[in-house]
């Protein structure tokens, strides 16, 4: 069958799809998501030959890759691995499994019908404003442009300071010298990853306002839906897939605190709590834009309480009319009869709307976010605790 949109036959594509052309993938193909993403992942796994491996190659020159002719070789400074052998590969990819979830969950809003009539003109228009901004190519100029001034000042003028060599600087007492790595550094790689962590952020703070601008508008919330969350628990979905930029982010951190650990003299006592706080705040961040609809959802669960409690009420008051206030109907009747399971459904429907959440949650999705906070730190944790003392110190808690 052939796609309205674009010509194009659709059988198996498109996302919470119901027929071949379901809303849903309708708006996926609105918001251009349907292309192949095979370059994105190729491009994720050449990235380092542009961004890594000049570096090798120009320290391997200088003789900075390994030895002491620095105080940190290339090899053997963590934080190029954390940055540009995980972060940047990581931030390429997130775009992918982003797009597809956003493409996913935008469709879904009208696949359910959880979009009021009469919010739906609105709806697509912000739909319409979620593509401009995401395409916006005056913005990825200005994050390109401000990623390559941020670098290069910071760089130049403020991180290569009096102390330590390395493959990125030659340093002495009284002034340093950029290496050729280090330029290759300031002028392609750190912008590079710098452009693609700042429209990331960009893209997470649109996708930010389109919720807040979705919570504002006519939605249909069931209190009784199994998600607990009034039908809008496939969000935390979303914010679950800025996972991988959450991960690229902690990579670099792990790389950075590692050389902290062995280079300067840090200890993982001295940076645990600023592992902790960065696992809290990030998961705070993911977290906060689906607070926009817990006004929403607290009116919902409120009004419910009182319509189920009510209905309950009428159920039990005709049940003990029916049984416990007449004795003379014998026990077979009340074996036969289906009073007892519309006693017990209507009291488990009250029990589910009682359980309702007032922010969109899964837990599942919640558990990915943590893993994708906490694992990039691993390597970071290895630096600094042996293996065998980590496996004592369970052994410990266990026995």
């Amino acid at each position: 069958m052939q796609d309205p949109v674009t010509g194009s036959s659709s059988a198996g594509s498109g996302f919470f799809q119901r027929g071949p052309i379901g809303k849903a993938y309708r708006e996926a193909l609105r918001l251009g998501f349907h292309q192949t993403q095979r370059p994105r992942v190729l491009m994720a796994l050449l990235s380092p030959m542009v961004t890594w491996f000049p570096l090798l190659i120009l320290s391997l020159i200088a003789g900075h890759a390994i030895g002491h002719s620095v105080v940190i070789p290339f090899l053997h400074d963590p934080s190029a691995y954390g940055r540009y052998l995980f972060a940047l590969p990581l931030l390429l990819l997130s775009d992918h499994v982003i797009n597809t979830l956003r493409s996913a969950q935008t469709g879904y809003f009208l696949e359910t019908g959880m979009i009021g009539e009469e919010s739906i003109p609105t709806y697509k228009t912000l739909l319409d404003q979620l593509v401009e901004l995401h395409r916006s190519k005056r913005m990825k100029v200005i994050l390109l442009i401000a990623s390559y001034a941020i670098v290069i000042i910071f760089r130049t003028q403020i991180a290569y300071s009096a102390g330590d060599s390395s493959w990125e600087n030659l340093k002495s007492r009284t002034s340093h010298s950029i290496t050729p790595a280090g330029w290759w550094c300031i002028l392609v790689s750190l912008p590079a990853m710098g452009f693609l962590f700042a429209l990331s952020f960009w893209r997470a703070l649109v996708w930010s306002w389109f919720l807040f601008k979705v919570s504002r508008l006519q939605l249909e919330l069931t209190a009784t839906h199994p998600d607990r969350s009034g039908g809008l628990g496939f969000l935390c979905w979303g914010q679950a897939s800025f996972g991988l930029i959450l991960a690229a982010v902690s990579a670099v951190l792990s790389g950075s605190f590692a050389a902290e650990v062995l280079y300067h003299h840090e200890t993982f006592d001295g940076l645990k709590y600023h592992f902790v706080i960065f696992v809290a705040l990030s998961l705070a961040i993911l977290i906060a834009p689906l607070l926009v609809f817990s006004q929403k959802m607290s009116r919902v669960r409120f009004r419910a309480l009182l319509d189920y409690g009510l209905l309950t009420w009428k159920h039990d008051r005709a049940f003990d009319r029916k049984w416990i206030a007449n004795p003379e109907r014998s026990a077979e009747e009340l074996l036969g009869s289906r009073d007892v399971a519309t006693l017990a459904n209507i009291g488990d429907a009250y029990e589910q709307v009682s359980k309702m959440r007032v922010v969109p949650f899964d837990q599942q999705a919640f558990i990915i976010m943590v893993a994708c906070a906490v694992v990039p730190m691993v390597p970071f944790v290895l630096t600094t605790l042996p293996l065998t003392e980590i496996m004592k110190k369970l052994a410990v808690f266990l026995v």
